[in-house]
């Protein structure tokens, strides 16, 4: 059954790393995220499968005598090979996990993000609106747009629905310099739904832009130094890691606990919209469980070979 546990297990990386790549992907889709929801519980799924094929092996295993089962493991020291590919598909997988996790914590969020979900799902697009009339006193917002100060109004603009044209009061909308009336504005609606409303283009909130722009920059920056620093790390501890490949209740399900964990706390970004520090909470904890998970076999396997239980790898 050895064949079964390898492809089971080959398995869960490979739709895991499909998992975690599309949830970093810069064009992701806004919530409710159906296909990074499946592929998460196919991951999970796999990883079920995997227990699944790992018990009768495990149970042979038990069953030859420990006198041969120590004669057996004097051999496989000659081909530690097989687990070399596997430091680096961990290391890395462990790192993308993290970072996809925190990746959910940017975009759009509470009722702005419902409410451009709705938009999107409808076909709402950015135009160009005229500005008739400038309502109350525009005031500055402290930033600049194009080495121009930027202002916060609230202005009304005339809009072309596909049931007639109206005019509609847009609340804190963001211009380059102090609006005036005459001039063109870029706001978002769906042409065939007035009841939607009109707001402003997304691209001066930290969701859209300084989440674009600062914070998923840092994140695959982060990504890749601390992928490359964790799979050397298991390189150096490569018959930890071909120990880790063998099932063992205390150690793997524990591990397996955390990461579902983890996908617990994501699944409520990956379906709806909450505030951003509630967002970024479930993101930085999710983020958190690939590391512990880690951290929990590495443990358990030292004590394992260190602790006389009569396994080295």
């Amino acid at each position: 059954m050895r064949w079964a546990t390898r492809i089971t297990g080959w398995a869960t990386l490979l739709v895991g790393y499909a998992t975690v790549l599309l949830g970093i992907f810069p064009l992701r889709e806004l919530p409710p995220k159906t296909e990074l929801t499946r592929l998460l519980a196919a991951t999970a799924g796999c990883a079920a499968l995997w227990v699944l094929a790992s018990l009768p092996a495990r149970a042979r295993r038990r069953a030859v005598p420990r006198r041969r089962a120590r004669r057996r493991r004097s051999v496989p020291r000659q081909g530690p090979r097989t687990s070399r590919v596997l430091c680096w598909v961990l290391g890395f997988g462990i790192a993308l996990s993290s970072a996809a996790a925190l990746c959910q914590g940017v975009g759009p969020d509470g009722e702005e993000g419902e409410w451009l979900a709705r938009a999107h799902r409808a076909g709402g697009a950015v135009y160009e609106l005229r500005i008739a009339r400038i309502v109350g006193e525009p005031h500055p917002t402290g930033t600049e747009i194009n080495d121009a100060a930027e202002y916060a109004s609230t202005l009304e603009v005339t809009v072309p629905f596909t049931t007639g044209v109206r005019r509609v009061t847009v609340d804190e909308v963001h211009t380059a310099g102090p609006p005036e009336a005459g001039r063109t504005v870029e706001l978002m609606y769906v042409p065939d739904q007035p009841e939607l409303g009109v707001r402003q283009a997304q691209g001066n909130d930290i969701g859209s832009f300084a989440g674009r722009i600062i914070a998923l920059p840092t994140i695959w920056i982060l990504t890749l130094a601390a992928g490359t620093a964790t799979a050397v790390a298991l390189r150096l501890r490569e018959p930890g890691v071909r120990a880790a490949r063998r099932f063992e209740p205390w150690v793997h399900l524990p591990a397996a606990a955390l990461l579902l964990a983890g996908a617990g706390l994501v699944v409520p970004l990956l379906r709806g919209f909450p505030g951003t520090g509630t967002g970024w909470c479930l993101a930085a904890g999710a983020a958190t469980t690939p590391w512990l998970a880690m951290a929990w076999v590495a443990r358990t396997c030292r004590l394992r070979s260190g602790g006389g239980a009569g396994r080295a790898g």
